[in-house]
């Protein structure tokens, strides 16, 4: 099964003149780890059974069953999760990572460097 684990929501950096001039280094790392990890994996979901040979799709029937199903998951996993960030912090280790530094930028027409 593939799955995705990601920062919900998305984490915001700010940078001013004098951080872009100073090469000032900002970082982001995921949070949510079991509430994006249950979501992408009931969202992915599909289902199909074979009644006499014949293959039935079920997938419409998981339509009306997945929100419900993300929903509690998530309501159990978000407690988990930060006891995973607060466990993990401790311990010095971060899950999905990124620092980010803007080395330079201009009024009125934005340029991403790599």
């Amino acid at each position: 099964a593939a799955f995705n684990m990601a920062n919900n929501p998305a984490t915001t950096l700010t940078f001013n003149k004098a951080d872009i001039d100073a090469k000032t280094i900002r970082t982001a790392y995921t949070q949510n780890f079991t509430q994006s990890l249950t979501t992408s994996l009931v969202s992915g979901l599909s289902l199909t059974a074979n009644l006499l040979g014949l293959p039935l799709n079920l997938d419409a029937l998981l339509g009306f069953v997945k929100p419900p199903v993300v929903a509690l998951l998530n309501s159990v996993a978000a407690p988990i999760d930060t006891l995973l960030a607060n466990l993990l912090g401790a311990l010095g280790v971060r899950l999905g990572e990124a620092d980010v530094r803007v080395t330079g930028a201009t009024c009125g027409r934005s340029v991403l460097v790599q």
